[in-house]
């Protein structure tokens, strides 16, 4: 037939179009490219070394996404750059896109990253998915850090990122992405932060204690942590098992 189309003849912009379409009906994991089809999660795992690793089931793994979703500092940020020193501990380098410029490099330096090893990309919102894309095609990192922010300061969303999540099969990094709410349209396996109470000494603010439990639908949440933060480097109380993190004052 004439009017046939040929495969080679499908342009890159079609059939991106064509995998997010799908993946965002079915979930990211409907498609699979074929020299990683059959491809063990555990070749590359990113370790945070707390136990939010027992929560996503051992550490983020190359070639899948996962969304830390939650309120503003609740503790998404710090366990992010956990799993970035993670990353560096294994050698290789991580991508912080950064649409609303907040990436602190004191508290990066506090949860023991080196800054020589950490591209800050300061994409606007409306370049977030094509930056994201180019540096999980790379093959210069494990790690690529998508901090959406908040949309009023010029951020982004979970949804927004569908024409970067293809490149996520086959790259040797894991995709990390830090949103408020999860996406509408596009399905991204998700661990769900809930801050659980305020420690105040003295009528001062000085910590926060929250939860991270895997999400298994839009209610249903699974496989709880639980970890403290402080301002001091000091926190007591919890009945559940706690782990310590520092941030910046």
């Amino acid at each position: 037939m004439a009017n046939a189309l040929r495969g080679a003849t499908v342009g890159e912009t079609g059939l991106a179009g064509a995998i997010a379409h799908i993946e965002g009906r079915f979930g990211v994991h409907a498609l699979a490219r074929g020299e990683t089809s059959e491809r063990r999660r555990g070749e590359i795992v990113i370790a945070t070394k707390t136990s939010l690793d027992r929560v996503i089931g051992g550490g983020l793994a190359a070639g899948e996404p996962l969304a830390f979703v939650g309120p503003p500092s609740v503790g998404k940020l710090s366990l992010a750059l956990r799993a970035v020193a993670g990353a560096q501990a294994q050698g290789g380098m991580a991508a912080w896109i950064d649409p609303t410029a907040s990436f602190d490099p004191l508290a990066a330096e506090r949860a023991g990253i080196d800054l020589e090893r950490v591209m800050v990309v300061r994409a606007p919102r409306d370049a977030v998915a094509l930056a994201t894309a180019s540096a999980l095609r790379s093959e210069g990192f494990r790690l690529v850090v998508v901090d959406a922010g908040e949309q009023v300061f010029g951020g982004t969303d979970v949804d927004d990122l569908a024409p970067a999540l293809p490149a996520v099969r086959g790259s040797p990094a894991a995709l990390l992405v830090i949103a408020a709410k999860r996406g509408r349209r596009v399905a991204v396996p998700a661990v769900v932060f809930e801050r659980v109470a305020w420690e105040r000494r003295f009528d001062r603010t000085v910590g926060w204690s929250f939860s991270v439990g895997s999400a298994r639908g839009e209610s249903h949440i699974d496989r709880r942590a639980i970890f403290s933060l402080t301002l001091d480097g000091g926190f007591e109380g919890g009945e559940a098992p706690i782990d310590r993190a520092e941030v910046a004052v």
